[in-house]
């Protein structure tokens, strides 16, 4: 990364009347006519065309006839299988009719759960009467073999199947199949693709996809950590997928890791230079977008990009909200082919002729659509898809952006990175050219248009800089704000991150009006509503987004089972900043908040659900945890117990006898400059931390030497243990006292390896405290404890430092 910053240009700019013109031919063709594709080998119009509008040919009878890919086995009882005609040189796609049966067993602890928390089964089973098949790989040459060639008519079921599969997945999950198909062929990838879409059985409707690649998962579900294999159902009541299973590769599982989804990206992301035409807002985002690529393979022709991924079915929000594709082009000004049809969630261009890899190229994309959403009251806009509004070819590629925002004059505008241009617009009367610049590479970037009021500040840092803050506020007219008191906040938060977890990152700090019930944090720009109340929820929250620079920002989660170290490590440190700014009991309120929302119940469709959010899933499973019959789940668990793990490992680098906690944060500094401008996983975090945990009072004491016990525990299971210690006090024939009793560990799983320290503080006679541990190993523990003299009081973990259930003592 960090290929040369080209000068940004200003944005081709098309009417509203033009755009909603090509829209409206999208709309009324079931696959809308691609650029033509000259002095090519392969016409790849061609070929798309051919996979949208499949006719059969060849058909066999299968009976008893077993098949399988990866972990999914079909069972194929009685029925005619019919082939479509062969693209590009072979069979592409194929229609069961008949009877048979599919079985798919979980892999591992929580897809197990989550098969059984959705059917209420220990594995997918189902019968089915039909089954629609796409794919690239060996599927009809294996099929042919184990069936018996006959003459068969196709039927209208037949057809209306073949031509329903495409269009149905567009619309309920934004993918497109011929498309992925395209991928696979033209990029020669092996193997390929399989998808299989069963019907007519208790299970009804569902879809089976398995992508060596992980494309589609990527794409279309945001599962990014290397699963290639799939299970889904479109559910009409959350518009919106239930991802029943999903797994990586047998071979993967064998090896005991799995290569993360971007290891197959097939290029390189090194810059992106965005121009942004708002002159109307209400009407349409035109977006030029330049990206800078490079391949990392040979013979590329293909590359399929993301945009608007996250755009909601409902209302047909992604079918006419969507930016569309009007043109495209190499650094060459060559005009490319591109696929994009509606419904979709992105696109995919094709090269004019291949590339190697290694070698560099620019692509060009001219892009248009209805995808502001407007605020009325503050005539302010905003992007309906904040952080997916521009195109990107694999999850979350970092790199420096330039980005240029054609406006109205009377409108400010904000994004990420520096001003370094405001001037007004050539050839156009009232309208003004404001360009930013990002010189470090990041992966998130969002904007925003209104008649902003800038407010400013300082920052003085703890080396002497300075650093600048900006408050983009609405006109007192419209509503009135607190700016002083949002850029106090801002000031105090900044200044306290940089000195907890390292300089700040960016050359300033600004923070927009955002007009919703919700904050989130991109690199210099924060997005938050009018937080402008003194009480810790304000406290926390405004530091919860500045804290994102750090977490999110400058070190960005590896995959989706790593999201928790940027949610889960902002929601820590608003506590600590609420520690520093709320001398009363704010930080212990927020963690009894925290601890009990652990504890509610689960939302489902049709009311309260069964058990405990806590109970719902491990951290590592990110925004998989909310499904239809877990509502919350990902809130509570990513958000708030990932704090509560961070602050357990708080308190195991923290010195119990004299309260030093300096090697905890050390050790989140060190994290951060490990990792800085870059990507981090849960792994590294916890091979980073077991590195230093071993010189710990509390380790050394306990003789563990890593945290893998740690990591097992809180991470990877779902626990909530309670503790309960039973004591009584008798005289020390030495002198002192004797604490003598029982420590019980309960909720947890029936076996003597859950370990977890706790701290006890004892006080002594005198007004004097002191605090010491004690550690559960199992269900019950044994304490013998000596004591200089009879203790006043005990207390279990007063400072709510050990995630439990409950926590309570009991004195004989």
């Amino acid at each position: 990364m960090g290929a040369s910053v080209p000068t940004s240009s200003t944005p081709h700019q098309f009417s509203y009347l033009q755009f909603a013109s090509i829209l409206l031919s999208f709309f009324l063709s079931t696959s809308y006519a691609l650029e033509a594709v000259s002095n090519t080998e392969t016409d790849v119009t061609t070929l798309y065309q051919q996979l949208q509008t499949q006719n059969f040919t060849k058909s066999v009878f299968l009976e008893n006839v077993p098949f399988a890919r990866d972990r999914v086995r079909i069972n194929f009882g009685s029925g005619m299988m019919y082939f479509g005609e062969p693209v590009a040189g072979k069979i592409r796609s194929a229609v069961f009719l008949g009877s048979g049966s599919i079985q798919a067993s979980p892999p591992e602890g929580f897809e197990k759960d989550n098969v059984r928390r959705l059917l209420k089964a220990e594995e997918i089973s189902s019968d089915f009467k039909t089954i629609v098949l796409r794919f690239t790989d060996d599927t009809a040459d294996k099929l042919m073999g184990l069936g018996h060639l006959q003459q068969s008519s196709v039927s209208d079921q037949l057809k209306h199947l073949s031509q329903d599969l495409c269009p149905r997945l567009l619309k309920e999950t934004g993918m497109n199949v011929s498309a992925r198909q395209i991928v696979s062929i033209i990029n020669h990838e092996d193997p390929g693709i399989f998808l299989a879409q069963f019907d007519g059985g208790r299970r009804g409707r569902f879809t089976y996809l398995f992508d060596p690649q992980s494309r589609i998962p990527v794409n279309s579900f945001g599962i990014n950590a290397g699963e290639k294999g799939l299970i889904f159902a479109y559910d009409e009541n959350i518009f919106a997928n239930d991802v029943w299973l999903a797994f990586y590769a047998r071979e993967d599982y064998d090896k005991g890791q799995a290569p993360y989804s971007d290891s197959y990206n097939l290029v390189d992301t090194s810059h992106y230079a965005l121009s942004l035409g708002l002159i109307e807002p209400k009407k349409a985002l035109d977006l030029t977008a330049r990206i800078d690529l490079v391949s990392r393979m040979d013979a590329l022709r293909a590359i399929p990009f993301s945009v608007g991924e996250s755009l909601s079915i409902y209302d047909d929000e992604r079918r006419k909200r969507q930016l569309y594709l009007l043109n495209a082009h190499d650094q060459d000004g060559n005009a490319l082919a591109f696929l994009q049809e509606p419904w979709e969630g992105g696109f995919t261009v094709i090269l004019a002729k291949p590339i190697n890899a290694g070698e560099r190229i620019t692509i060009a994309v001219d892009l248009s659509g209805d995808l502001m959403r407007q605020v009325e009251s503050t005539d302010s806009f905003y992007p309906r898809s904040t952080t997916n509004w521009y195109p990107r070819h694999g999850p979350l590629p970092r790199c420096p952006f330039d980005i240029s925002i054609l406006h109205r004059k009377k409108d400010h505008v904000v994004t990420v990175g520096t001003v370094v241009k405001e001037e007004s617009a050539p050839d156009q009367k009232d309208a003004v050219l404001t360009q930013f610049r990002m010189e470090k590479p990041i992966g998130l970037a969002t904007f925003a248009i209104g008649p902003y009021e800038i407010h400013k500040d300082i920052a003085k840092q703890k080396d002497g800089t300075q650093l600048p803050l900006e408050f983009y506020s609405m006109p007192g007219g419209r509503m009135a704000i607190k700016e002083d008191f949002i850029l106090a906040e801002m000031n105090n938060s900044v200044r306290f991150f940089s000195n907890t977890f390292g300089q700040y990152p960016y050359p300033l700090f600004r923070g927009v009006f955002h007009p919703f019930r919700f904050g989130q944090g991109f690199p210099t720009t924060i997005m938050i509503p009018a937080a402008d109340s003194s009480n810790k929820r304000t406290f926390s929250f405004i530091a919860h987004e500045t804290s994102h620079q750090w977490w999110g920002d400058m070190v960005l989660w590896r995959s989706y089972h790593d999201q928790w170290l940027s949610e889960g490590f902002a929601e820590y440190s608003g506590m600590l900043y609420v520690q520093l700014r709320d001398k009363t009991s704010g930080e212990k309120d927020l963690i009894r908040v925290a601890r009990e929302d652990l504890k509610n119940p689960p939302l489902t469709l049709t009311g309260i659900g069964p058990g405990r959010l806590t109970d719902v899933g491990p951290l590592i499973m990110g925004r998989r945890l909310e499904t239809r019959e877990t509502q919350g789940a990902y809130t509570a668990l990513t958000y708030k117990k990932g704090a509560l793990v961070l602050r357990m490992l708080h308190f195991l680098f923290t010195d119990p006898t004299t309260g030093n906690g300096q090697p905890f944060f050390d050790l989140m500094t060190e994290f951060v400059n490990r990792y800085k401008d870059g990507t981090a996983s849960t792994d590294q975090f916890f091979a980073l931390a077991s590195e230093r945990i071993q010189n710990t009072p509390i380790a050394q004491k306990y003789g563990y030497k890593d945290l893998s016990w740690f990591y097992r525990q809180w991470v990877t299971e779902s626990y909530l243990p309670s503790y309960e210690l039973n004591y009584h006090i008798e005289p020390n024939p030495a002198g002192g006292a004797l604490l003598k009793g029982e420590l019980l560990q309960k909720g947890m799983p029936d076996d003597d390896k859950w370990f977890m320290p706790i701290p006890l503080v004892v006080h002594m006679p005198g007004g004097k405290a002191g605090s010491i541990t004690v550690a559960a190993l199992g269900p019950q523990t044994p304490v013998n404890l000596k004591l200089p003299a009879v203790p006043e009081k005990i207390e279990l973990d007063p400072d709510l430092w050990v995630l439990s259930d409950k926590t309570s003592i009991n004195k004989r």
